[in-house]
């Protein structure tokens, strides 16, 4: 059975090592995993002068002499990259053929019908897909699009809200195919199309930008079985906000320490950001939080508790308190309950 890796917005770029490195690790995860494809889905380069800069690495180390083929079409980045004859390495194919052509897996079960970027879909394009020559197995179509989809905080890099070659699912399912293998979004997704076909963003393999958060993810295909996502080891921002409320320092760092255990790994750039109040001296807590964190950087957003009991509101609160018939305990509870929610509410600036 074929199965087939897909990435795309590697956005390679001189500025940014990192991304050849990322892609180097995508590369070297195909070799070990038995995949026999790897897909592209446009933006390899952020810009048509990266090509130019980058190509002889691609053609004489990352491209060259692999165990399976390399796919790519071209993004709305680096279309212009693809104007002349270009040759990347012996594992590499650019599909540039207008208005599409197919790459065809040597067992007959998968067919890859490969899109070059444009800035919309038309009618002679969609007549064409669809009277495309049939195919017994597996067909998938590798585009660089945007899909109007429910996504939430969808990250599109440093693009504007201007829609690319803007696609609907209900266009991709008259079109037929079984998988749709994306690029243009930034964060992983996937869609189930009404006719039983799996469409999919993988996701930038190395973040580009702060707000792509998390680690990252490629899409693999197996015909079988679907599409599903696997993590990368590549470089990545990892962001998390914390908020202490008085009294519950030690439980906050002990939440601090193990996200950093977790997510503050040499391939990260991993920020915690921590605010609310504590009873601790303000000192003595920033230096068990930076402990806590590390390696991760950390902004302090914290404030003495003081700054809570001094509030109007909340001495309006106690003197009522005051004035129950409530046992110790249960004002000790209410007052520990009103201190925790008065907390959040002033970090969050509410009150």
């Amino acid at each position: 059975m074929t199965r087939v890796l897909h990435t795309a917005d590697v956005h390679l770029t001189p500025d940014y090592p990192e991304r050849k490195k990322g892609l180097r690790t995508l590369l070297e995860r195909a070799e070990s995993s038995d995949i026999d494809v790897v897909t592209i889905g446009g933006d390899l380069f952020d810009q048509p002068e990266s090509m130019e800069q980058l190509r002889t690495d691609l053609r004489n180390d990352l491209f060259t002499d692999r165990s399976f083929d390399i796919i790519l079409i071209p993004g709305n980045h680096d279309i212009e990259a693809y104007r002349g004859d270009v040759f990347f390495g012996d594992a590499c194919t650019v599909m540039t053929e207008e208005p599409f052509s197919h790459w065809t897996a040597p067992n007959d079960d998968l067919r890859i019908t490969a899109l070059p970027y444009r800035e919309r879909p038309d009618d002679e394009l969609l007549l064409a897909l669809q009277d495309r020559t049939p195919f017994d197995g597996h067909e998938a179509l590798l585009l660089h699009c945007s899909l109007n989809a429910p996504f939430d905080g969808y990250e599109t890099g440093e693009e504007t809200a201007r829609q690319y070659f803007p696609v609907t699912e209900e266009l991709l399912a008259e079109l037929g195919f079984d998988s749709y293998l994306a690029g243009h979004y930034h964060s992983p997704h996937k869609v189930s199309i009404s006719t039983g076909a799996v469409f999919t963003y993988p996701g930038t393999p190395v973040s580009t930008s702060t707000s792509e958060t998390g680690q990252r993810r490629v899409s693999i295909l197996d015909p079988g079985n679907g599409i599903e996502f696997e993590t990368l080891e590549t470089y990545h921002y990892a962001a998390r906000e914390f908020t202490v409320t008085p009294g519950c320092e030690d439980a906050l760092l002990a939440d601090v320490r193990e996200w950093s255990d977790q997510h503050a790994v040499d391939y990260a750039d991993a920020s915690v950001h921590v605010d609310g109040f504590v009873e601790m001296p303000e000192d003595a807590f920033h230096e068990e939080l930076q402990a806590a964190a590390a390696p991760a950087t950390v902004t302090n957003a914290t404030r003495s508790v003081e700054q809570v009991l001094s509030h109007p509101l909340f001495r309006s609160f106690q003197a009522e308190l005051e004035d129950t018939d409530w046992d110790e305990e249960t004002v000790d509870r209410v007052t520990e309950r009103t201190l925790d929610v008065f907390s959040q509410l002033s970090a969050r600036g509410e009150i």
